[in-house]
């Protein structure tokens, strides 16, 4: 109801400014809750000498600070590419993520620090029905606000949305112990104030580990989507006149910016005019479909080289049969002194980067059982998908 009232055009979700929209309407809600959340549960916290309570309320006051920079983050991704920035301005989302990262793990280590104090010096707390009430308030605020952010997030694919629902639901959590360790403090006369704020301090810790660990995954650059991959493969394979596909490469310039690169194989003997208007129609058709840019290069395979064919039907045989986790592709045979070459690409898995010399050579050997009369050019790739 909130995305229709406030954002025009809300299913747009690839456009910059729709995007945008949905950061603001996320911040906005959180500025305003966390601050009334943070301010509630300080004075609670100062009224029963809590120091989980205290820490709770700095972690909502933090969460204010998290809520403006999503507004901010994502008015600086919405940004049209320019002189400097080619591609865009999608990426600050990431930098964002990390920012939300730096914040929970600075909460974290605030929080640990105050309980380790309060467990060597334990100082009574004062129970008041008062401040339960407020605690319970603020569980139903922050968990409508972990469903809020994690829908919008997921209809836009923003990691920084997802992010803030996580620290949302982490402090669902963190007032849930909160609310115990005050009402323990009722009815037994030993507090665990202490131990429930390193408790949260350790939740604290592993979220923001968690969150730093995907932005900086997604900043480094992680291998692209295999259903992404497998749409584009689809799209390619169902044009006319294509006969396979491989060497796909995804770079991602932020949420809904994404170009590709892809080798397409077509027969030796097409037209330099038919395979253009191949890579015309496959580029408009995958743009069209899933909004990414292509670059296409084309492959020319000799499918009237029968010797060759008959070559590559074996060395696949073989490999399906010996190396089902490698990939062959580019065959081709070079009149070279004194006997011919036989030259293709093999794609090793990134977990087998250490021992990739040794499978070509292994690779080699077993062809070269029943390839006789070939000197070998292998040469060793690896995959960009997941």
């Amino acid at each position: 109801m909130l995305v229709k009232l406030f954002i025009k055009n809300h299913q747009d979700t690839e456009s910059p400014a729709v995007r945008e929209k949905y950061g603001l309407l996320s911040g906005v809600f959180g500025i305003v809750f966390n601050m009334l959340l943070a301010v509630l549960k300080f004075f609670v916290g100062t009224l029963v000498n809590s120091v989980s309570i205290t820490a709770d309320a700095f972690n909502n006051l933090t969460d204010c600070l998290t809520s403006l920079l999503t507004i901010l983050g994502f008015r600086w991704s919405a940004k049209p590419a320019d002189r400097e920035h080619p591609f865009g301005h999608s990426r600050i989302e990431y930098l964002i993520s990390l920012a939300v990262a730096g914040i929970i793990i600075l909460t974290g280590y605030e929080v640990a620090r105050s309980s380790i104090t309060m467990i060597i010096t334990p100082e009574p707390m004062n129970f008041y029905p008062a401040a339960v009430t407020v605690l319970i308030f603020g569980m139903v605020v922050k968990l409508w606000m972990s469903v809020f952010n994690k829908k919008l997030g997921r209809a836009i694919k923003s990691d920084t949305l997802l992010a803030v629902g996580v620290d949302s639901r982490n402090d669902v959590l963190i007032t849930a112990a909160t609310l115990v360790s005050l009402v323990f403090s009722r009815f037994v006369d030993f507090s665990i104030d202490g131990y429930v704020g390193a408790l949260i301090a350790l939740v604290f810790l592993r979220s923001g580990y968690k969150v730093a660990k995907e932005a900086l995954g997604r900043i480094i650059g992680n291998p692209a989507d295999k259903s992404l991959a497998a749409n584009i493969k689809e799209i390619i394979k169902s044009q006319d006149g294509v006969l396979g596909v491989h060497d796909l490469v995804v770079h991602s310039y932020g949420p809904g910016r994404d170009m590709a690169s892809v080798h397409v194989e077509v027969a030796a003997d097409m037209t330099l005019v038919d395979s253009h208007e191949i890579t015309v129609q496959i580029a408009g058709k995958i743009g069209e479909a899933l909004g990414v840019e292509m670059v296409i290069h084309m492959d020319p395979i000799d499918i009237a080289n029968k010797n060759l064919q008959d070559i590559v039907g074996q060395v696949q045989e073989f490999l399906c049969k010996e190396y089902p986790a490698l990939h062959a592709h580019e065959f081709r045979i070079v009149n070279t002194a004194p006997k011919p070459t036989l030259a293709f690409d093999l794609e090793i898995p990134h977990d087998d980067r250490d021992n990739a010399i040794g499978l070509r050579d292994a690779i080699i050997t077993g062809i070269g059982r029943f390839v006789p009369g070939y000197d070998f050019e292998v040469n060793i790739e690896y995959g960009y998908i997941d």
